[in-house]
C-alpha cells in the first residue's frame, strides 16, 4: 500500500461570511480520512470568546438524496479525539489581527490508514463534499471586536490509500437528533436499527454547567427493556471515559482583564495553566484564576496588594480537561475489533432514555458500519 495527500482546496478565501461550500470528490482511491484547516482573522482590536468551531455549522458528505456523513465542527473534533486520543488543533488567538485556525480529521476508519474500513467514492454515483459556516453565529462580523469579514479560509485535504487496498465499508458519522433539554424527566430518544454501532458522542451544553447537571443519567433500551447494554448514572460514567479516553490539551491565547471569564473547550474538570502574560503593563501583577469549571475559566489579574488591572492584556494559556466540547462518549465493546460492537438489527427498536435537569442544547452523533454499494 502507498498512501498520498491529496489537496482539494488550499486555504482558499470565501467571499462570503455565511454560506455553504460544495467541492465535488472524484477521487478514484480508497480515502482514509479528509483533513480539514479553517481559519478566520480578528478585527482590529480583540475576538473575545468567540471560537472558529461554533461558526463551522455542518460538514456533510452526500451522494444526491443520500446522506454518507453530517456533523457540526465540534462533533467532528469529538469523534477525532475519541477514536485517536489526538486532540484537534484548536489554536485560539484573542488578540487584534490574529488569526484563529482549526484543524481536524473525519476519519472513515477505526485509525488512519485503516484498509478495512474507509471510504471509496467511486462506488457511488456523485459524492460531494458541503461545508457550511456562519461567522456571525456567537458575534456579529466587525472590524474591531470579532471576526473581520471576508476572512474565512478553508483548506481539505484527502488522504488517499493506493495499491490494491480495496475496502467493503466505512465508519459513517451523522447526527441523528438535536433538541433542548427540559428541567426534568426522562427523553426518549429513537436510533437507527439498520448498521451496527461502534461509537455515540452525546452532547448536552449549557453555559456555567458540567454535562451531568444537564443529563443526569444515560439509559439505552432495545425492544422496551427486554436488553438494557447501559444504564448509568452520567457523572461516575463520564469519570471512567475519561480514564479511557484520556485528558486533552490545548493552547489558548486570551485578551482579558481581571474578573472575565474565558470559554473553553473543554467541560469536565478543566485545568488552567498562565504560560505567560505577556504585555508590559502586566509586570508586577498576579495573574491567576478566581475559578475554573464547566468549560468557563474566571481569571484575576491583582497587583501585590491586591488592587485589580482594568486593561484586557494578551494572556497565554494552556488548558486542559474532558468532555470536549461538553460531550460524554458511549463507546461499544473494543473499539478495535468489530466483533464486540453493537448491533441493534436483532431489535424493532433501540432508544436513549437520557434524565434531564436542565435546558441544554443536546445532540445525539452516532458511528456505525455502513457498507460500500
Amino acid at each position: 500500500m502507498r498512501t498520498r495527500d491529496a489537496v482539494l482546496v488550499y486555504q482558499e478565501t470565501q467571499s462570503s461570511d455565511a454560506s455553504t461550500k460544495t467541492i465535488d470528490l472524484d477521487l478514484v482511491d480508497p480515502v482514509s480520512a479528509l483533513a480539514f484547516e479553517f481559519q478566520a482573522t480578528n478585527g482590529t482590536t480583540f475576538n473575545q470568546n468567540n471560537p472558529l468551531y461554533e461558526c463551522v455549522t455542518k460538514i456533510e458528505i452526500v451522494d444526491g438524496a443520500d446522506v454518507l456523513a453530517s456533523l457540526e465542527a465540534k462533533e467532528v473534533q469529538a469523534f477525532q479525539w475519541y477514536k485517536t486520543s489526538k486532540e484537534p488543533t484548536l489554536r485560539h488567538d484573542e488578540t487584534a489581527s490574529s488569526d484563529h485556525i482549526e484543524g481536524f480529521m473525519l476519519l472513515f476508519g477505526r485509525y488512519l490508514w485503516d484498509t478495512e474500513f474507509a471510504m471509496d467514492f467511486t462506488r457511488f454515483r456523485n459524492p460531494q463534499l458541503k461545508i457550511t459556516w456562519n461567522l456571525a453565529a456567537i458575534k456579529a462580523v466587525s472590524a474591531t471586536e470579532a471576526y473581520a469579514t471576508g476572512t474565512f479560509k478553508i483548506s481539505v485535504v484527502a488522504k488517499v490509500m493506493e495499491g490494491g487496498v480495496s475496502p467493503s465499508q466505512y465508519l459513517m458519522q451523522k447526527t441523528t437528533d438535536t433538541w433542548t433539554s427540559g428541567t426534568s424527566g426522562d427523553r426518549r430518544k429513537e436510533l437507527p436499527v439498520d448498521y451496527p454501532y461502534r461509537l455515540i458522542v452525546l452532547s448536552a451544553y449549557v453555559s456555567g454547567n458540567d454535562v451531568r447537571e444537564n443529563i443526569t443519567k444515560i439509559k439505552m433500551s432495545c425492544d422496551t427493556d427486554k436488553f438494557v447494554p447501559l444504564e448509568r448514572y452520567t457523572q461516575p460514567f463520564n469519570e471512567e471515559m475519561a480514564q479511557l479516553f484520556g485528558r486533552c490539551r490545548f493552547w489558548k491565547r486570551a485578551f482579558a482583564t481581571n474578573n472575565d471569564s474565558i470559554w473553553l473547550p473543554v467541560n469536565q474538570e478543566p485545568q488552567i495553566k498562565v504560560i505567560k502574560a505577556g504585555d508590559a503593563g502586566l509586570r508586577g501583577y498576579d495573574v491567576g484564576l478566581n475559578y475554573c469549571w464547566s468549560g468557563i475559566a474566571n481569571i484575576y489579574v491583582a497587583d501585590t496588594s491586591g488592587g485589580a488591572y482594568g486593561t484586557d492584556s494578551r494572556i497565554d494559556l494552556e488548558v486542559s480537561g474532558h468532555g470536549i466540547h461538553s460531550t460524554v462518549p458511549i463507546p461499544f465493546g473494543d473499539l478495535s475489533k468489530p466483533e464486540s460492537w453493537f448491533d441493534p438489527t436483532v431489535y424493532k427498536k433501540v432508544e436513549l432514555v437520557l434524565t434531564e435537569a436542565a435546558a441544554a442544547d443536546c445532540r445525539i452523533a452516532l458511528e456505525q458500519v455502513r457498507p460500500l454499494p
